[in-house]
């Protein structure tokens, strides 16, 4: 089964959208194509209040949702009326997990579901046909990124912060992770430069509020070029650093293991950020781009239902199909049947069974 976007719509959000569509055939084509192939709808209303829309009230009234959702031969939506009353009342928490996505008529519980949660919510006021697209991909073919701070992250994502979905959890995966190491000719420590990068780059994306956990989990394979105690030792400083980033609570699972997949992504719950050659984009604490050889690192940043009409397998569908496999090991971890290579990085005091697994795998 194609797997789908869960997008929880209230019942005011979704009429403005069938009357909005009634214009034209063409207006919110995307929209209506995502809804139809690429996600589950939830509604606001219990099962009784749901069974009472599957007949036409008035097919004269553009905001119809029986003649919106038959005349465009949508799914129809689920009942999901304890939901939206967690996201309310405070009573539980609401859906969080996966690529979870709300569309709210009221900007409290927009901004709620995003500083509270970390959930991509959208304004039905702000709703355009493009609402759920977003691509970019820098220009790395040069020798540095210049701007107003040494610092190549931030000058080529500055302006893009606010248009990438906020996300309360990551999957990272680098099989070069921890294969390029330098010395700092200040301080003579080591550094992993992808790690360095890393960081930077997180200290860009993570959301500025969140009142649960934010969960990271990093596969990769192991160095060679360090023995196990000086890698560990790095690796477990750079959690520290990443997790004073926020004043919220980042839950950081590192699992070092010889099975990883080749690929260099990002997972976010409604985005991937892919590098073609992996996260060492700049060299350490400067705006000098990278080089191995000749070629240069593609980067793209792009959310997974930007492209509904696309033929074949769907952004969504290729990373999912790869967060699958990545889930294999990380359960088989988390039960302690898992790869006898892994070493996993969390701190001493924590073990898996003390919190939620990550949430972009669900």
């Amino acid at each position: 089964m194609q797997p789908k976007t869960k997008i929880y719509i209230d019942k005011d959000s979704l009429e403005i959208i069938a009357q909005d569509s009634s214009i034209s055939d063409n207006y919110y084509r995307k929209i209506i194509e995502i809804f139809r192939r690429h996600a589950d709808l939830y509604l606001d209303m219990n099962d009784e209040e749901l069974n009472s829309l599957r007949e036409p009230k008035d097919l004269n009234d553009p905001g119809d949702i029986y003649s919106f959702i038959e005349g465009k031969s949508l799914p129809w939506p689920s009942a999901a009326i304890d939901n939206f009353n967690a996201l309310h009342n405070n009573n539980g928490c609401p859906e969080i997990n996966g690529n979870v996505i709300y569309i709210l008529s009221k900007k409290d519980d927009v901004k709620k579901i995003r500083e509270y949660y970390g959930v991509w919510a959208i304004y039905i006021d702000d709703i355009n046909d493009d609402v759920f697209y977003y691509a970019f991909s820098p220009d790395l073919d040069r020798d540095e990124v210049p701007g107003n701070k040494n610092n190549g992250w931030y000058n080529i994502l500055k302006d893009e912060i606010g248009l990438i979905p906020t996300s309360n959890s990551f999957v990272i995966s680098d099989s070069n992770l921890l294969t390029n190491n330098k010395i700092n000719q200040r301080t003579g420590e080591n550094h992993f430069c992808s790690l360095e990068n890393l960081r930077e780059l997180l200290n860009l994306i993570l959301p500025e509020k969140m009142n649960v956990p934010f969960f990271i989990l990093i596969i990769c394979p192991p160095t060679r070029k360090l023995e196990e105690g000086k890698m560990k030792k790095i690796v477990r400083r750079w959690i520290k650093e990443i997790k004073l980033l926020r004043q919220y609570s980042i839950i950081i699972e590192f699992l070092i293991t010889n099975k990883t997949l080749h690929s260099r992504d990002l997972y976010a719950n409604n985005y991937r950020i892919h590098l073609d050659k992996g996260f060492y984009v700049f060299e350490p604490w400067s705006i000098r781009i990278h080089r191995e050889d000749i070629s240069h690192n593609d980067m793209s940043i792009d959310t997974y239902l930007s492209s509904p009409f696309q033929r074949g397998k769907s952004l969504l569908d290729k990373a999912i199909s790869e967060l699958k496999l990545l889930n294999k090991k990380y359960d088989a971890f988390r039960k302690g049947t898992g790869d006898p290579y892994i070493v996993n990085l969390l701190e001493s005091s924590i073990k898996p069974s003390d919190f939620d697994k990550n949430r972009v795998l669900f």
